[in-house]
């Protein structure tokens, strides 16, 4: 099989699918795992696929929202160290807002571990994981969000008035480095604007692959964070200048 035959035969598959996992695509095309990998490279600079951890996506499955489980997919060891040092800048005893999301996750289970936190969350993945751990986590009121599974609406909005936080750690569907940060719906940005208006120091826990994404709802600008934890492939020009309007840590992947 030439090489033009086997990668459209590779668009074939994931125009039928719209997820395909690098392994049934090697099985599939008897061709080696670095090869495949290879193909895939050059179909995602065309803009004809979208690369994930072991697998590959078709552009249309990102049109809309993803899914949580799609996002979890996406970079997982920069959100698992950029959530780890999220949870490291936070002293123990400290209240803390934890924004659903899955690097804020990441942060949560930190602090769960730690067990010397009390954790307010909207993410139900964090207060799942919160029955089988020894920290203390409290849920916000609210609609569940099922797409990204979070708490959202006038319920939870309303605890969050009652509420004070001594750090809260947010997320972003998409970061600009002129506009600052966004989200995919007004939900989950009225929930995110209430929890950084309530907390004593905010952190902004998002990586690199942010900046290339887009979403429509721009819930806060860079200076509303006093640091953003993100991974090492921030572009040195655009760190120059985020460093001057706040502190900007570089997390290993874990």
């Amino acid at each position: 099989m030439t090489t033009f035959d086997r990668r459209q035969r590779i668009l074939e598959l994931v125009r039928e699918d719209e997820s395909i996992a690098v392994r049934t695509l090697v099985d599939t095309l008897g061709a080696s795992p670095a090869t495949v990998r290879r193909d895939l490279v050059e179909l995602e600079k065309e803009g004809r696929v979208v690369r994930t951890h072991g697998g590959v996506l078709h552009p249309r499955k990102l049109s809309a929202e993803p899914s949580f489980s799609v996002k979890q997919q996406r970079v997982p060891a920069h959100k698992r160290g950029i959530g780890r040092a999220a949870a490291s800048f936070i002293p123990k005893g400290a209240s803390v807002f934890i924004d659903a999301g899955t690097t804020c996750l990441e942060a949560g289970l930190a602090l769960l571990e730690r067990n010397a936190n009390t954790l307010f969350t909207n993410s139900l993945p964090l207060l799942y994981h919160g029955c089988s751990q020894p920290g203390r986590v409290i849920a916000l009121g609210g609609e569940v969000r099922s797409i990204s599974r979070a708490l959202v609406g006038g319920m939870a909005l309303e605890w969050l008035r009652h509420l004070r936080f001594d750090y809260a750690v947010i997320g972003a569907s998409s970061l600009d480095a002129e506009a600052g940060v966004f989200t995919t719906e007004m939900s989950e940005a009225d929930v995110k604007s209430q929890a950084l208006q309530h907390a004593e120091t905010a952190l902004l826990a998002a990586d690199s692959e942010k900046l290339s994404l887009s979403a429509p709802v721009n819930f806060a600008h860079w200076q509303a964070f006093d640091s953003w934890i993100t991974d090492e492939d921030v572009p040195p020009d655009l760190l120059r200048q985020l460093r001057k309007q706040l502190k900007v840590t570089i997390a290993s992947a874990s």
